[in-house]
């Protein structure tokens, strides 16, 4: 059965209009910025049930159990706004959860982001709050509860937390945390009872386990004489039969990734390592017994960097290593998943990027995700016995009767010859040549876009826009040379290639020239803000949504954090910073800009636009700040998300014409 035939009683959906076949740029909206009706879900160890969080009305977010076999649901706990609100839940038994709820408080001068753990049963009942928190003793704010390094399967009461250790004021008591630091816990999920596994030590940032209770893993990060973090962060490890700390190795937290871990293998013996192999990361394995056997392959891609490993299961086993070329791939150390991957790759929907989630404790039930340009993507149960494959959710119903637009893989020459990678999303059905265009680049900047369903490129494109989606350089997982010092350090590079993106796509004769936006998010906000002037004629309008502009004020707001000279670091000094400013160089702008923001966004203070916003009345240039009370980064409500969409269209329409 389809859960979310059985969600329809429950009253916890957001509804939504029928947009398929509706030529409205305002139902189109509506439609394309709703959230998804399900993320997060998580099989049940017996394989019985599912969890996952779902929208309540455009705001709120619900924690939801569904029974497969029946449809019943049973929303856990639900919230109607975003104060405090649900980030994702756990499974540690088959009667209780465990969940991190996530929030923005403001607290001295600043706007900062807390979470908390919470283990509360499937029914909703026994809510507790796990790991480190606060009282009238209490010196400093806990910005975090902690979290779970290990879920320890076979002791049903007890996970092993990472918590941090707030000191507290001592007078008149013998019983206060006088030892900050951060420790591992061992917690009781009914009773919030906690008990010292390793006592809090400073410096340190990481524990990790070998998933079968020992700590094994520590990592730590020095802090120089005003205390702001160092560019180094330092491994340490143990074997399985000592207590000693031995090192392991030391990575930079700057530039691009030269060592960094991902948990140990099945038996404890070696530690999984991503390190750069022929300049791009590559997955070994590194001896934990204290052998000193020399590091061993595990699996290298010739053309793109290792991003991690996936684990599943009731001791989260390693099973593959995934990286992205064009899109998703996933390189198993199991022969019986590769096969069924390649399977259920054939069988669905004629080749969708299929991912093996996680399992049921006895493996015999696999939690499948499906999805492709032209899917926004569903959820399965595989029952390895049976071979039968039900269906549990589709994200985005509402398109179901829209003919969404397929996504191709491209590439184009940068200025210097550099192949650069990227995506066309092409408007379904019409012309295919002098199209409106849109630029549409990537946040991050170390991150990269995949081929995919993308719920901003799949609206344009509806309105009748072709969409590129540039991997400029800057851009994670192609490597080191590709990387180069981040899109911020390297600006002009990054901004080169997107830029050039724009005239290649004239150049083929699919974009028209004189009718062609860049609309970003995040550093895509920045980029757009920059390309535009960059190359002031390139461009007939703007929209950057919670966008960097002053590179300097980025690094003077982050002064009063531990991690201001990473951050100096990551951004640069001297001339490049000043012309990387958008806002230092408002005069240049040429086309009409259109911003968003949410006043409570702690990645990209709202303080950038407002920057970029007076900048741009001083100079005298087109322009508006659209500011969203209460959100934050991500602007996680659908009817923001369906506003923003909506001016965005108009702003596009009034600028370049209807396409």
């Amino acid at each position: 059965m389809r859960i979310f035939k059985a969600l329809a009683t429950a009253a916890i959906l957001l509804t939504l209009p029928v947009a398929a076949h509706a030529a409205d740029a305002a139902a189109l909206a509506k439609a394309f910025g709703a959230r998804p009706l399900a993320w997060g879900v998580q099989l049940s160890p017996d394989g019985a049930r599912i969890v996952y969080l779902t929208p309540v009305g455009t705001l709120g977010t619900a924690i939801v159990v569904a029974d497969i076999a029946t449809g019943a649901t049973k929303v856990v706990l639900g919230t109607q706004n975003n104060t405090v609100r649900p980030a994702w839940c756990q499974w540690k038994t088959d009667k209780r959860l465990i969940c991190l709820l996530y929030g923005v408080t403001n607290a001295i001068e600043d706007k900062l982001g807390f979470t908390r753990i919470m283990a509360i049963d499937a029914d909703g009942s026994n809510p507790k709050t796990l790991g480190s928190r606060s009282n009238a003793r209490t010196l400093t704010i806990i910005q975090t509860s902690g979290n779970v390094i290990d879920w320890l399967p076979d002791d049903p009461e007890h996970v092993l937390m990472q918590v941090a250790l707030a000191e507290e004021n001592s007078t008149g008591t013998r019983v206060a945390n006088v030892d900050p630091g951060t420790s591992v816990q061992r917690v009781n999920v009914n009773t919030a009872r906690m008990e010292t596994v390793e006592a809090g030590k400073t410096n340190v940032v990481e524990f990790d386990t070998d998933n079968r209770g020992a700590v094994r893993l520590m990592a730590s990060i020095l802090t120089n004489n005003t205390g702001y973090y160092s560019g180094e962060i330092s491994y340490f490890y143990r074997t399985k039969t000592s207590k000693d700390w031995r090192p392991a190795g030391v990575g930079s937290l700057d530039g691009y990734t030269d060592l960094s871990y991902d948990g140990f293998d099945t038996d404890g013996d070696n530690l999984l390592a991503l390190k750069p192999r022929d300049g791009r990361l590559a997955l070994f394995a590194v001896n934990a017994n204290g052998t000193g056997a020399a590091d061993a392959l595990i699996y290298a891609h010739p053309h793109v960097d290792i991003d991690g490993v996936l684990r599943i299961g009731k001791f989260r086993r390693p099973v593959a290593a995934s990286y992205v070329t064009d899109r998703n791939q996933l390189e198993f150390f199991d022969p019986g998943l590769r096969k069924l991957s390649a399977a259920l790759t054939k069988a669905l929907l004629g080749g969708p990027t299929v991912d093996v989630l996680d399992e049921s404790w006895d493996g015999s039930k696999k939690l499948i995700f499906a999805g492709s340009d032209v899917d926004p993507g569903r959820y399965y149960r595989f029952d390895t016995a049976t071979k039968e494959l039900g269906e549990l959710v589709a994200l985005r119903p509402q398109l179901a009767d829209l003919k969404l637009a397929t996504v191709t893989p491209v590439t184009f020459p940068a200025k210097d010859g550099t192949q650069i990678a990227g995506y066309v999303t092409m408007p379904p059905g019409g012309a295919r040549t002098n199209l409106p265009a849109i630029i549409m680049p990537h946040g991050g900047p170390s991150a990269r876009d995949q081929w995919g369903f993308d719920w901003l490129a799949q609206y344009f494109a509806q309105l009748g826009y072709v969409v590129l989606q540039p991997n400029y350089r800057g851009s994670a997982g192609y490597g080191q040379d590709y990387y180069v010092k981040n899109g911020f350090k390297s600006w002009p590079t990054a901004i080169g290639d997107i830029n050039d993106g724009a005239r290649w796509l004239a150049a083929q004769g699919i974009a028209d020239p004189k009718r062609t936006a860049i609309v970003g998010w995040s550093y895509g906000g920045y980029a757009a803000l920059q390309a535009a002037i960059t190359d002031p004629a390139l461009y007939k309008a703007v929209v950057a949504i919670a966008p960097v502009t002053d590179l300097q004020a980025l690094k003077d707001f982050s002064r009063r954090f531990t991690n201001y000279q990473r951050v100096v670091e990551f951004v640069g000094d001297g001339p490049l910073t000043i012309s990387g400013s958008p806002a230092r160089n408002a005069a240049a702008m040429q086309a009409p800009v259109l911003m968003f923001h949410g006043d409570q966004d702690i990645n990209v203070d709202i303080g950038q636009s407002k920057l970029m916003d007076s900048a741009l009345a001083s100079a005298g240039k087109r322009h508006e700040l659209i500011t969203y009370p209460g959100l934050d980064h991500q602007l996680d409500d659908s009817g923001v998300r369906a506003d923003m969409l909506d001016r965005s269209a108009a702003f596009l329409a009034a600028n370049m014409g209807a396409p």
